[in-house]
């Protein structure tokens, strides 16, 4: 469910330079017999609640907040650190009753905008839960506080996250009234500050932490979301709970880097089993990070994962089929612990990325001489400023210690996204010679004619030399009848293929310098010349050898043009901002 509130308040935002993947605060409210209640709040620097002095300024306790002391806003202190802000203005009394929901609402998706802050959560109904201690509470929600303009992919990912913890707790409430003793404890914690003299100055929820596991763990979430993305916790020490926020995840890896979930979808869907899998840290430290009930087929699949190796290959050598494979490699691209390539092979054509550091106090140069003895990162990538095949980088004066070291120089690059790969997309793009004499469908009668007689010769002929041993007579008929049957699979082949007639009238003005073979094959290829298919695909697709597929593009080159660009499953890894 979404709200929407138009508030009267006159907002402030002293906000530069902030990450819209980080929270800006979490809240726990609880509803009840007892009312509503804002239990937990973080962070809790600045608590505008707590001025007393402002509060008896006031004319009346009904009076709408319409002066700037108690304006709703984030407040970016210049105090503290880039990145960092705490809100002002929102008591706990209005966030208790903004947050606690009727029970109809509950289950769904929350979303509240004030001005510039946006609150997501996903409130929680526990009324008729069995097995629980007589308490009254009947509601909790977790809610997390956002800046306004994050992008729905930002919003959904904490939507789930709150969705998620919410299931934990509410299993552990069902199980062993787990959170009705963490809020006791919460409340008893209030219940002794607010029994202190008037003008203290310490504030419950530091206390709360001292007590309260469950409070614990959400400012735990609440630092790992702002510093790494990912959350790994054990809800009352029993349910296992990871999270990932992609978009933050893959942002650490390059400040500039944009992957929402919605890019690695699209990626997935162009996944071919010819793409290989990259990973992005080492496997022995991958597979020491991993929770103890990791799944089998994932641990097997990271062991055998080498960039020599495409998909097929590595659900051959971990006995995985292929689907599986494709999920378990969604996950890792997911958590940003792998990318996708093309398996490194002599004929890759790479080229220096456009958004690779050159400048000379680069921090990657740094950690590429750690890596690299007495090489210059720059050094190598200026080899890199045209494109060029690994096979002409290879030297062959060098030592099979330098070529290996070569080939894990270009890993390291794939790994910082310095390289970008270029795959040979092809166009069919005939001239225009057609005759004015065939006008009408004309050309389309006498082009089909003209295929047909190419084909019958030519497959007659070809039968002939295959089946020399047969008795005339049966060769006879034999060639007749298959010749048929061919002329009419490839007729569909010309028709799924939607060649113009003058495409059909380039082709075959063309094939008088070529063989028939030749033509065959290339009318076969024609629908993979459109620029939507690459070389490598095509390959994988007619089991085709590059040897074999270049000297039929070279054939035909008067009526081809070839284009150099990224494959479209890696660039959807690779958005700016």
């Amino acid at each position: 469910m979404i709200k929407s509130l138009n508030s009267t308040y006159t907002n402030e935002i002293r906000v530069s330079q902030m990450d819209e993947t980080n929270p800006i605060g979490l809240f726990l409210v609880t509803s009840g017999s007892k009312g509503d209640r804002l239990l937990f709040r973080y962070p809790f620097g600045i608590e505008v609640n707590k001025d007393i002095d402002k509060k008896k300024n006031k004319k009346s306790p009904y009076a709408l907040l319409n002066d700037n002391k108690d304006d709703l806003h984030i407040l970016h202190e210049e105090s503290c650190e880039s990145n960092e802000c705490s809100l002002t203005g929102f008591d706990d009394k209005l966030l208790s009753t903004l947050f606690a929901v009727k029970p109809e609402l509950c289950g769904e998706k929350f979303e509240l905008k004030i001005e510039n802050v946006r609150f997501i959560g996903h409130p929680t109904y526990l009324r008729h839960i069995s097995n629980r201690e007589k308490t009254t509470i009947t509601m909790f929600h977790v809610v997390f506080a956002l800046l306004a303009d994050a992008s729905y992919s930002i919003v959904d990912c904490y939507h789930d996250f709150s969705q998620r913890f919410s299931i934990a707790i509410r299993n552990e409430e069902c199980r062993n009234s787990y959170l009705t003793a963490q809020v006791k404890l919460m409340q008893s914690a209030h219940d002794e500050i607010a029994s202190l003299p008037e003008g203290h100055t310490e504030s419950p929820y530091n206390l709360i932490l001292s007590r309260s596991e469950l409070a614990v763990q959400l400012k735990d979430a609440f630092e790992d979301l702002k510093s790494t993305g990912i959350v790994r916790a054990k809800v009352n020490n029993w349910i296992e709970l990871s999270f990932c926020l992609p978009i933050k995840v893959h942002r650490l890896q390059d400040e500039r880097l944009l992957v929402e979930p919605e890019d690695i979808n699209a990626c997935l869907k162009d996944l071919r089993p010819y793409h290989g899998m990259l990973l992005l840290t080492d496997a022995s430290e991958l597979l020491s990070s991993l929770p103890e009930d990791s799944s089998p087929a994932l641990i097997r699949l990271i062991s055998v994962t080498s960039p020599l190796k495409n998909l097929q290959q590595l659900a051959a050598d971990a006995d995985i089929i292929l689907s599986h494979v494709f999920q378990l490699v969604s996950h890792l691209l997911y958590w940003g612990k792998a990318t996708i390539i093309y398996p490194l092979c002599d004929s890759n054509v790479y080229v220096i990325s456009p958004y690779a550091p050159t400048h000379l106090n680069s921090s990657l140069e740094t950690k590429f001489c750690d890596q690299f003895s007495n090489m210059s990162l720059l050094g190598i990538l200026s080899q890199f400023s045209l494109p060029i095949s690994l096979s002409e980088l290879d030297n062959p004066m060098n030592s099979s210690y330098q070529q290996a070291q070569r080939v894990q120089m270009v890993i390291w690059m794939l790994q910082h996204r310095l390289l970008t790969q270029l795959h040979t997309y092809v166009y069919l793009i005939p001239p225009e010679r057609a005759s004015s004499s065939m006008q009408n469908g004309e050309l389309i009668e006498d082009t089909t004619r003209t295929i047909k007689t190419l084909e019958s010769s030519d497959l007659s002929s070809s039968y002939q030399s295959e089946e020399s041993l047969l008795s005339p007579s049966h060769s006879k008929a034999s060639s007749i009848s298959d010749e048929e049957d061919l002329s009419l699979r490839e007729q569909d082949c010309i028709r799924q293929a939607n060649l113009t007639p003058s495409e059909r009238d380039s082709i075959l003005r063309d094939a008088s310098h070529n063989n028939k073979d030749d033509l065959k094959n290339f009318i076969r290829f024609c629908s993979y010349f459109r620029g939507r298919h690459h070389l490598e695909e095509i390959m994988y697709c007619e089991n085709i050898r590059r040897s074999h597929l270049l000297s039929l593009l070279d054939k035909f080159r008067n009526i081809l043009i070839t284009c150099q660009f990224e494959d479209t499953a890696v660039v959807a890894l690779n958005k700016r901002l």
